[in-house]
């Protein structure tokens, strides 16, 4: 891998951070030029598609950066690997729709063309999730960040236009055709990445029907931790609007909606990891468990200062960037600017417990984790506004799921302890599968 892990983190922040941007900016025009209510059901609902995605298309985007680059580091044909990806990702995105669209209107009460944007967004997001992992898998990482950008300004200035004709129905589309933008810009890398310099290789690999070795279980298990760790903080935007007014959801929507881009950091960094915890384990097990300690004590201290600013500079910036009539959203930010920075711990310790094939580890954290929060969320109700209860259920339950991650994280992999080895396919084996030892 000829850049660095830094630059390589740079670029993916990079085009995190304008897609993070492009989603902020979107809680910003539709605040002071729509309305709080307006506000809190548009961000129900892109919370109600990444939700959905995470049942499938955003493991499939990790289980490409991880399959991906075994594959290259073993100058394998990625081919395989793009052709389960992707078949898999069609019968994903049906399913989705069929079962996303009933819970939107069940949850919203959104009319037929509020619910078709939302379908198209919820397939977007979950193809632009999953090419982003393939991306980075590939090692296409300054592409990426060309092509966040791109589609994140695409947005915006469509957004603009739509608020600008006061078509209020439209307003999830922009989104949704941002994200599709990215993931046609990618198709060309992609079929590249499939041709190698060896035309015997190359053949046999397109006679390569079957899903290479593990990659269904790691996406089946990492999208249960990704939706009991992720979806925690979207069901609380779901969870406040269900239980508020429209007006004090909307507080909430813009407090999430400042309180998320902090925590973009680490998903952007987490997709360069999980690719480069790969190589390095590849290599050595023991080497990167040290490697590991090291980045997630430096990028601990950068979420530490990226957080406290914010949350410090919170009384001032809330009226700075909303308006008036967004007050009430500072004492719920700088609770959930709390969970965020946990939340962003416990994606980092997550990402190299996936990567060495400790899914079930990271699953147990998320899963007990998320459990706690939901349940303190509903026992707080009678006590607290459903905005308060919501974010201190994200505090509980990002806590428990970063403490946990972090400390499992640091014991000894079963690589290093010598109980697994990876397969010939390099994607590792498991129970009764071909391979010399068992993933725990």
């Amino acid at each position: 891998m000829r850049r660095s892990l830094f630059s390589q983190s740079v670029l993916s922040t990079a085009g995190v951070l304008s897609q993070g941007l492009a989603r902020f900016g979107y809680s910003i025009l539709i605040a002071r030029f729509v309305g709080a209510s307006e506000l809190a059901v548009v961000n129900t609902l892109i919370s109600l598609s990444i939700i959905l995605s995470l049942l499938w298309p955003t493991a499939a985007g990790n289980a490409a950066g991880a399959f991906l680059a075994r594959a290259r580091a073993r100058e394998a044909s990625t081919a395989p690997v793009l052709r389960a990806l992707w078949r898999s990702f069609a019968v994903s995105a049906v399913i989705l729709v069929v079962l996303g669209v009933p819970i939107a209107l069940i949850a919203t009460g959104a009319d037929g063309g509020r619910l078709a944007a939302f379908a198209a967004l919820t397939v977007a997001w979950s193809a632009y999730i999953m090419t982003r992992g393939i991306r980075m898998g590939l090692g296409q990482i300054a592409e990426t960040a060309v092509w966040d950008t791109i589609s994140a300004v695409i947005s915006l200035a469509l957004l603009a236009a739509v608020i600008a004709a006061g078509a209020d129905p439209l307003l999830l589309w922009p989104l949704a055709i941002g994200y599709l933008v990215f993931v046609i810009a990618a198709l060309p890398g992609m079929r590249s990445s499939t041709r190698t310099s060896d035309p015997t290789a190359q053949a046999a690999a397109s006679r390569i029907t079957a899903a290479p070795e593990g990659l269904w279980r790691f996406i089946a298990t990492n999208s249960v931790a990704l939706l009991a760790t992720n979806g925690l903080l979207q069901f609380a935007m779901v969870f406040a609007y269900a239980n508020a007014d429209p007006v004090q959801a909307g507080m909430f929507a813009a407090a999430m909606a400042l309180a998320t881009p902090a925590s973009m950091l680490a998903q952007a960094v987490s997709q360069v990891l999980i690719p480069r915890f790969a190589f390095w384990l590849h290599e050595d097990p023991a080497a990167a468990r040290r490697r590991y300690g090291l980045v997630l004590l430096v990028l601990v201290g950068v979420l530490v200062a990226a957080f406290g600013l914010v949350a410090v500079l919170a009384g001032w910036l809330v009226p700075f960037v909303y308006g008036g009539g967004y007050e009430g959203s500072v004492q719920v930010l700088r609770i959930l600017l709390v969970g965020a920075f946990l939340f962003s711990v416990g994606i980092i310790a997550s990402s190299f417990l996936i990567t060495s094939w400790r899914t079930g580890l990271a699953t147990a954290s998320a899963v007990v984790g998320t459990a706690i929060g939901v349940v303190l969320m509903y026992a707080l109700l009678p006590a607290l506004t459903a905005s308060d209860a919501a974010a201190w259920g994200v505090v509980a339950g990002t806590a428990v799921t970063a403490v946990s991650s972090v400390a499992l994280s640091l014991r000894r992999s079963p690589a290093e302890s010598g109980s697994w080895t990876g397969s010939a396919s390099g994607a590792g084996s498991s129970p009764g599968e071909t391979g010399t030892r068992t993933p725990r």
